[in-house]
C-alpha cells in the first residue's frame, strides 16, 4: 500500500492557523528563558579527541572526484545497530585520470560486493579506507557509478560526536527504543560508505529506509511515499534535492507518531511543512506540542531576518532520539527533547551550517557561533524581557576563564571544535558585538542575507563572513576580527568621572585578561543615570586610556553604567573622581562621525563644549553644505545624490579636528 506525500500532510485552513498562533502566543507569554549549558555543544563533544583519519594516498584519490549523488537503501530497526543494504554513489572525475576509486567505511562492516558500471570489481582495505582499482582509468568528466553492498554492526566507542556515528538506545524519560545517526564531525563512515570532505557537498540524495511496520523512519528532504513490503515491513522513501554535506545525512528509527504543522513565512509563495516524528506515547506530544508550534513561528521570524528558509520546497522537522542536545541534520533535526533555545539554535543552523557550511572545522564559528546567536535573536523577538539576563549569562561563561579564542588550529580535536565556552558562547557573543559595531540593524541583517545568498548550497570561511559584512557596511573589521575572533580574553573597563556644572569629565581605561590581546579598540556605551532622566552615549575606545568631555543639559549625574545592553564581553566598574577636571583631560578622540554607509542621516558627536563647523564636500571637492553644531547633531543626507562625500569638522577658528569619508546609498 502506498501513501502519497500529500496524503501525509495535515489539512490547512484559516482556523487551524489561528489556533496555532493563539496556542503559541499563550506559550510564549507563559514561560521565562534563561541561558543554560549549551546542549548542542554537549551533544557533539566527547572524551575521545581524535579520529582514525584517512591516509594521505586515500585522501589524494578521493579529492580527484566530485560527489554528485548518493542513494542509501538500508534496512534499519529501532532495537539494534545492525545495518544491511547498499549505497549507490555517482561521482564525477575532476582530474586528468583516476585509476582507483576510494571511499571510507568502517572495518566493522562486511562488504559483499562493489559494482561499478555494472561490473563486480575486486577491492582491498587499508584501515577504514576501501580501494577499488578500476578496469581502465576514468578521465576528467567521467561519472563513476558505484554501488556498495555491505552489512554489519556499527562500531561502539566511535571517535568524536556523542559516542558513535550510529547508535541504538532507549529514552530514560519515555522508554522508547531508538536507532539514530550523528555523524558530525568525522564519523559518517561508521555507518555508510562516504567521502568525508566538507568542501565536496553531495548535489542530491535519496534515502530509502526499510524497517518493521510499527516503526517510522525519518531523514532528509521530503517523504515521497511509504511502501508496504512483505514480511511485515515497510519502506520510507526520502528524497533530498539540495546539496548536502556528508555529516548532515541522517536517519532516526523508532515507534513514532507524525505531528505535522506549517510555518507561513512572509513573502513565501507557499507554506513550509514542519514534520515532526515524536515518540508514540500518550504523554510525549502533549508535553512538546506547544514548543513545536512555537518553532513554526520562529521559522517565520528567521525568514525575515536571514532570508527565505533555504529548504522551503521540502520541509523542516525533528526526530526525537535519546541524547542530551540536538543535531542540525538538514531539514530534520535530531533532538533529545524540545526547549525554546535549543529549538531556535538547531533551526538557525538550517541557514548557518546547512545552507552555508563551514569550509573547514577551524571555521566552525560560521556554523555554531551564528546558530548560538540565533538563540539570542529568538529571545529578543519573543521574550524581550529575558534578553539581558540571557546575554549576561553568556558573557559570564566566557569570562569564567581568562583566555581562549574563537579561532583554533587543531581541526582534529573534537572537544575544542565544540567548545561550549569558546565556539558557542564567545562565538555568539562576538556577533552581538559585530552588530554593535555596525550600529545599524538594517545593514547588519542585510549582511547576513547577502552571506546566505553568496554562499548558498556551498561552504564558507570566517574570512568570507568578514568580507561580506565589510562590503555591506563599508567598515574595516580588522580590529574587530583580530581582537575578538583571533584574539584572546576580554577587557576590564575602569571608568572614572567627575561633573563640574554642565561638564562631565570621563576617563575610560582598560586592562585585558590575556596578554595575547593587550587592547580592545571598540565602541562602548555608557549610561548616565540621573533623577532628571537617564542618557546613553556611544563612545569609541582607541587606547588603553581614553578621555572624554561631555556637555550635559542641566542634569546632575548620579552614576555611570558600563555597556548597559551587554554588547561587549567585559568586566569592570565606574566611580566618581573629583580630581578630574579640564586641566587633566585631553581632548583627543572627541569626534564621532557615523555611519560610513548612509541612507538617511549622518550623526556627529563632538563631546566638546564649543561650537564646531561641519562641511559636507562631494567627490569633486565641491562644498554642498556648511553648518554649525554643538555637541551631538544629525545631518539629513536624503537631499544629496548617491556617491562619496567627506564630512569635515573644524573649530570656529578654522582648525580641522576630524574628517570622515561616507557613502550615500
Amino acid at each position: 500500500m502506498n501513501y502519497a506525500l500529500n496524503d501525509l500532510k495535515i489539512m490547512k485552513n484559516k482556523l487551524s492557523i489561528l489556533i496555532l498562533m493563539l496556542c503559541s502566543f499563550q506559550l510564549l507569554t507563559a514561560q521565562s528563558i534563561v541561558h543554560q549549558e549549551n546542549l548542542c555543544a554537549k551533544s557533539k563533544s566527547s572524551s575521545l579527541l581524535r579520529r582514525a583519519s584517512s591516509s594521505a594516498s586515500a585522501t589524494s584519490l578521493m579529492q580527484r572526484y566530485d560527489m554528485k549523488f548518493q542513494f542509501l537503501d538500508l534496512e534499519i530497526q529501532r532495537d539494534t545497530n545492525y545495518i544491511i543494504g547498499n549505497v549507490r554513489t555517482l561521482a564525477e572525475v575532476r582530474t586528468a585520470s583516476l585509476d582507483t576509486f576510494v571511499f571510507e567505511l568502517h572495518n566493522n562492516y562486511t562488504i559483499d560486493s562493489v559494482i561499478i558500471a555494472g561490473n563486480r570489481l575486486s577491492f582491498f582495505k587499508r584501515t577504514h579506507d576501501v580501494y577499488v582499482p578500476l578496469p581502465s582509468p576514468a578521465i576528467m568528466g567521467d561519472i563513476i557509478d558505484a554501488k556498495i553492498f555491505y552489512n554489519g554492526d556499527s562500531p561502539v566507542g566511535g571517535f568524536g560526536a556523542i559516542g558513535n556515528g550510529f547508535s541504538n538506545g532507549q529514552s530514560t524519560r519515555w522508554g522508547n527504543k531508538v536507532t539514530w545517526s550523528l555523524s558530525q564531525p568525522f564519523v559518517a563512515y561508521e555507518w555508510f560508505p562516504c567521502k568525508q570532505d566538507l568542501m565536496d557537498k553531495i548535489d542530491s540524495t535519496y534515502f530509502y529506509i526499510t524497517t518493521d511496520t510499527p516503526n517510522l523512519a525519518g531523514s532528509n528532504g521530503l517523504l515521497k511515499q511509504v511502501v508496504d513490503l512483505p514480511g511485515g515491513k515497510r519502506q520510507f522513501q526520502w528524497i533530498n534535492i539540495h546539496p548536502i554535506d556528508y555529516y548532515l545525512i541522517s536517519v532516526a528509527c523508532a515507534r513514532y507518531i507524525d505531528y505535522s504543522v506549517y510555518a507561513h513565512p512572509v513573502g513565501s509563495s507557499d507554506s513550509v511543512l514542519m514534520q515532526n516524528f515524536v515518540y508514540d506515547n500518550p504523554g510525549t506530544l502533549p508535553a512538546f506540542k506547544g514548543l513545536i508550534d512555537t518553532t513554526a513561528l520562529t521559522l517565520d521570524y528567521f525568514s525575515t531576518i536571514f532570508g527565505p528558509y533555504p529548504f522551503e520546497k521540502q520541509k523542516y522537522g525533528h526526530c526525537l532520539a535519546p541524547f542530551s542536545g540536538g543535531m542540525e541534520h538538514q531539514t530534520m533535526t535530531s533532538q533529545g527533547f524540545f526547549e525554546f533555545t535549543i529549538d531556535a539554535h538547531e533551526l538557525g543552523h538550517q541557514w548557518f551550517g546547512d545552507n552555508v557550511t563551514c569550509q573547514t572545522w577551524r571555521d566552525i564559528w560560521v556554523n555554531e557561533g551564528f546558530a548560538s546567536y540565533t538563540e539570542y535573536l529568538a529571545i529578543e523577538h519573543f521574550y524581550p524581557a529575558d534578553k539581558a539576563a540571557f546575554e549576561a549569562a553568556v558573557h559570564d561563561d566566557v569570562m569564567s576563564q581568562p583566555g581562549g579564542s574563537v579561532w583554533f588550529s587543531d581541526s582534529t580535536n573534537v572537544n575544542r571544535i565544540f567548545s561550549g565556552r569558546l565556539t558557542y558562547d564567545k562565538g555568539g557573543a562576538i556577533i552581538h558585538t559585530l552588530r554593535f559595531v555596525f550600529n545599524n540593524d538594517a545593514l547588519f541583517f542585510q549582511g547576513l542575507k547577502n552571506y546566505q545568498n553568496t554562499f548558498k548550497n556551498g561552504t564558507a570561511t570566517a574570512l568570507d563572513m568578514k568580507a561580506t559584512m565589510e562590503s555591506v557596511s563599508g567598515i574595516n573589521l580588522n580590529d574587530w576580527m583580530n581582537e575578538w575572533f583571533y584574539g584572546e580574553g576580554f577587557p576590564t573597563f575602569d571608568v572614572s568621572w567627575n561633573q563640574v556644572a554642565n561638564q562631565l569629565y570621563v576617563n575610560v581605561s582598560h586592562s585585558t585578561s590575556s596578554s595575547v590581546t593587550p587592547l580592545f579598540k571598540t565602541p562602548l556605551e555608557l549610561k548616565f543615570h540621573s533623577t532628571a532622566g537617564d542618557t546613553t552615549l556611544r563612545i569609541n575606545i582607541n587606547t588603553n586610556s581614553d578621555n572624554f568631555v561631555i556637555q550635559l543639559d542641566n542634569k546632575s549625574i548620579d552614576s555611570i553604567e558600563i555597556d548597559p545592553n551587554n554588547w561587549i564581553i567585559n568586566d569592570g566598574g565606574a566611580r566618581r573622581d573629583e580630581s578630574l577636571a579640564t586641566s587633566n583631560i585631553s581632548l583627543k578622540n572627541q569626534i564621532e562621525i557615523y555611519p560610513s554607509l548612509v541612507k538617511d542621516n549622518v550623526y556627529i558627536n563632538t563631546f566638546l563644549n564649543e561650537l564646531c563647523s561641519v562641511k559636507i564636500i562631494d567627490m569633486n571637492g565641491n562644498l554642498v553644505q556648511n553648518s554649525t553644531i554643538n555637541g551631538i547633531a544629525q545631518i539629513d543626507m536624503q537631499q544629496f545624490a548617491a556617491g562619496s562625500y567627506s564630512v569635515v569638522v573644524s573649530n570656529l577658528s578654522g582648525k580641522m579636528i576630524a574628517s570622515q569619508k561616507i557613502i550615500k546609498l
